[in-house]
């Protein structure tokens, strides 16, 4: 039987292009825009869940890798951020439920 996780994710704009990072899985997308940089990031976190359950014996490895924690407190501040100002700073969040 497959579980569920839940993995945290966010975009922003840092100059001319779009950043989006998975946190819980530690991977990271850019690109030109919020659209094509959250789809990246998407298509990444299907091929590595795919990856974990075609290789069983590795999936602990492949989804027990959480980014660093300076990557965590830039998501928990922007959280802050936008919760108390409301989402000047445009950034995404997301959050992906997947079987693994």
């Amino acid at each position: 039987m497959k579980k569920q996780k839940i993995i945290r994710c966010m975009a922003y704009k840092k100059g001319d292009l779009y950043i989006a990072v998975c946190l819980d899985l530690s991977l990271a997308a850019q690109a030109n825009s919020m659209d094509e940089v959250i789809n990246k990031l998407e298509a990444q976190i299907k091929d590595l869940i795919d990856e974990a359950n075609n290789e069983p014996q590795y999936a602990a490895q492949l989804l027990n890798r959480p980014a660093p924690l300076s990557l965590w407190i830039k998501y928990y501040w922007f959280r802050f951020l936008s919760a108390k100002n409301g989402n000047k700073n445009k950034v995404e969040f997301f959050e992906e439920l997947r079987y693994a």
